[in-house]
């Protein structure tokens, strides 16, 4: 009976290695999830900056899929997964609106 555990616990750690996703770092720190932080906002303008320190990278086949901490991947049948950082940003009410 120990033998058995002990292999299967050894099967279990050599999965999670295996298994494990490499994580490529933009910035250089640690990892961590994206996030933004508004700069300045008025009636008429909100400026904002997001930081996207790095992301996951998982070896499949013959390519890579890369994941963003906390945010979704484009999964359209054909299209390739890419991920996607969202964030909800108010426009301010006004005559015209510039995005850039």
């Amino acid at each position: 009976m120990k033998k058995i555990s002990l292999i299967a616990l050894m099967l279990v750690v050599w999965a999670v290695m295996v298994l494990a996703d490499e994580w490529i770092t933009f910035d250089g720190r640690d990892e961590s999830a994206p996030n933004y932080c508004v700069i300045h906002s008025t009636s008429s303008l909100v400026e904002y900056e997001i930081e996207i320190p790095g992301m996951d990278s998982k070896d499949i086949d013959i390519y890579n899929r890369v994941n963003i901490p906390e945010h979704t991947r484009m999964d359209s049948v054909g299209f390739p997964e890419i991920p996607v950082v969202t964030y909800l940003i108010a426009i301010p009410e006004c005559d015209n609106v510039n995005y850039i």
